[in-house]
């Protein structure tokens, strides 16, 4: 399983929980208590210990992820 979180603009961390593949990590994104739509909201995986961004709000619904794995 891998680990999840979402981090806000300023990089806190707001939320974080395992999933076992990264569909389950995207629908539990949607009910973090995070407004889609504010400016810097990101959900990132834990990859070979270091963070990486699985998606990132751009200031509105996001339907593309920007991953940088």
């Amino acid at each position: 399983m891998a680990q999840y979180r979402v981090v806000n603009a300023d990089g806190d961390v707001i939320e974080s929980k395992e999933f076992a593949d990264a569909t389950g990590a995207y629908d539990w994104l949607k009910t973090v208590e995070a407004p889609d739509d504010q400016l810097g909201v990101a959900m990132q995986v834990l990859d070979d210990g270091e963070w990486k961004n699985f998606e990132v709000a751009d200031g509105g619904t996001n339907t593309n992820p920007s991953a940088d794995a």
